[in-house]
């Protein structure tokens, strides 16, 4: 049986990775399928950089803007949703710059045993203090992961460390084709003030106050930009320190995912600009 061919576009934030799965998915007739964890929210459009329709060119985009304000998203959740839209996709393009999605579609997962209803709720009940001294073997220090372990915990008898340590489970039997954009770091923060200031203009400040509203709990409020944005709303700091520290949000966070692709995921091919890619190279 003939594997299926995955073409995976990663890079940094504001790097030409949606522009280049658009390119390639037209050329193969394919679909662009999002790696994004901010592009999956609804009501975070300008913010998170989502394709607009005028960008996707009327190529199918799959897996954005499917979770509302107060989703949290996981890996786990967004494997349980991408394999089967990749096997039930011909020529499919993933795109996106979490590193951590894409590393555990690709390398596989440690398989931790589904948990409990009622003891997650038991555990969202309890302060951190009594958490921490309950959970065992773990050295995450967020809260968010700390609850995690401790519900693995609860469940099944076991540290979470006993289950991260077995060996990975690929979940998808495919070839992937991984390519690296990494544009050269003075072109890149100049295109991120770029787009955030396009951001801006383009209605970035409503978006954000649109979702004051909603009075949102999941992870959407660990997009980049949206803390600085929040904070002029609120009338903490001027519009020109909330472009600054945003823009050097941006900047920080390229570096981190530059680094973290260098070292984390094996790139078939590294480019410097979109315009170096040929399709021979497919």
């Amino acid at each position: 049986m003939i594997r299926q061919k995955i073409r995976v576009i990663v890079g940094p934030t504001a790097s030409g990775k949606s522009a280049l799965a658009v390119q390639i998915a037209k050329h193969l007739n394919g679909s662009v399928v999002n790696a994004d964890a901010m592009q999956i929210y609804q009501d975070l459009c300008l913010i998170s950089a989502r394709p607009t329709p005028a960008e996707t060119q009327g190529i199918p985009h799959l897996l954005y803007g499917y979770a509302d304000a107060y989703f949290q998203s996981s890996v786990q959740d967004w494997l349980n949703r991408v394999v089967p839209v990749l096997k039930q996709t011909s020529n499919p393009v993933l795109v996106g710059g979490t590193g951590l999605y894409l590393s555990s579609l690709i390398n596989g997962i440690n398989i931790i045993p589904d948990v409990d209803e009622s003891i997650r709720r038991r555990v969202r009940e309890m302060d951190m203090d009594e958490v921490r001294n309950l959970v065992q073997d773990c050295s995450a220090t967020d809260p968010q992961r700390l609850r995690r372990a401790l519900e693995v915990q609860l469940t099944t008898g076991r540290p979470l460390s006993y289950f991260t340590q077995q060996p990975k489970q690929k979940l998808l039997d495919a070839d992937f084709k991984v390519i690296f954009l990494n544009p050269p770091r003075p072109l890149l923060y100049q295109r991120c003030a770029l787009r955030f200031h396009q951001m801006i203009e383009q209605g970035g400040l409503d978006e954000v106050k649109r979702l004051m509203t909603l009075k949102p709990t999941g992870g959407v409020l660990k997009a980049i930009g949206v803390r600085e944005i929040i904070s002029y709303l609120q009338g903490d700091i001027s519009k020109e320190k909330m472009c600054e520290q945003a823009i050097l949000s941006t900047r920080h966070y390229a570096k981190r995912q530059i680094t973290w692709f260098r070292h984390q995921l094996k790139a078939d091919m590294i480019l410097n600009t979109v315009e170096a890619f040929h399709y021979q190279d497919l």
